[in-house]
């Protein structure tokens, strides 16, 4: 089942993806500390946690995924909340302007553009062997805080068991594509949310490359964190995430 979870009640909806080489266990501790008047629903992209078997690792077909599966399940009055190279597919399926889209949050997004990547990341992500060591590495390189560690043995387990041929398809192909002219400007209520310490999308590319897609954006960074928000900062992410509902269920965005 690729909606892995489905709580809560009332409007609007919130749909949280996840980063790459993660699942939808990311988001456990923020949706401890969300309003119950809110739904929240977890979406798994193609090849990570329960979407492990789904086929489909390029831009097209993710957007699809996501589109396919919030319909679906019919739900309305969504805010669409992604997470990393999520947070590019988020802004993709805004593009396809859906009638039960309302706001996005995107929590230290790729960009539409190809995404800025050292020589060093893309080797690791490319020769990464899904030992329990290395995903260590993965998951203590993204952070600037430590992890309950509960929550980070979770995280390691995430990218142990996702899928080689879907991690693999981002650092060889999808990361490249190139997706600004199809973006454009979106002009729906959008917030962006970045760590100042994070390693791979800090503030300056998301300035500079994620906000001018945006003509009703705002762009909030939080000292001292790293690129895994909904895991470094989980209370602070849940009530940032709560204000947002509000201003949605009030009819201001």
């Amino acid at each position: 089942m690729t909606i892995a979870s489905d709580s809560g009640q009332g409007r609007p909806t919130l749909v949280l993806m996840h980063f790459f080489g993660s699942s939808h266990h990311e988001w456990q501790e923020v949706i401890d500390d969300l309003e119950p008047d809110i739904r929240v629903v977890t979406l798994d992209m193609p090849g990570f946690g329960a979407a492990s078997d789904v086929p489909g690792f390029d831009g097209v077909s993710m957007t699809r995924h996501v589109i396919t599966h919030i319909e679906a399940a019919g739900l309305t009055d969504v805010v669409l909340v992604g997470h990393s190279f999520s947070g590019r597919i988020a802004m993709t399926v805004a593009a396809e302007q859906p009638d039960w889209l309302r706001a996005l949050v995107l929590i230290a997004p790729s960009p539409p553009g190809p995404q800025p990547v050292s020589d060093e990341e893309q080797r690791f992500q490319l020769d990464f062997d899904f030992s329990e060591a290395q995903a260590r590495e993965f998951i203590d390189g993204a952070c600037r805080v430590a992890l309950d560690p509960a929550r980070h043995r979770q995280a390691v387990e995430d990218a142990v068991n996702a899928n080689p041929s879907a991690w693999r398809a981002w650092p060889s192909e999808t990361y490249a594509e190139d997706w600004r002219e199809r973006v454009g400007q979106l002009s729906l209520p959008s917030w962006v949310l970045v760590g100042d310490g994070d390693p791979s999308l800090p503030p300056s590319v998301q300035r500079e490359s994620v906000m001018p897609h945006l003509s009703n954006g705002s762009l909030e960074i939080y000292p001292g964190y790293g690129h895994l928000l909904p895991m470094e900062m989980p209370e602070t992410l849940a009530e940032r995430l709560n204000a947002i509902a509000a201003q949605a269920a009030s009819g201001r965005v």
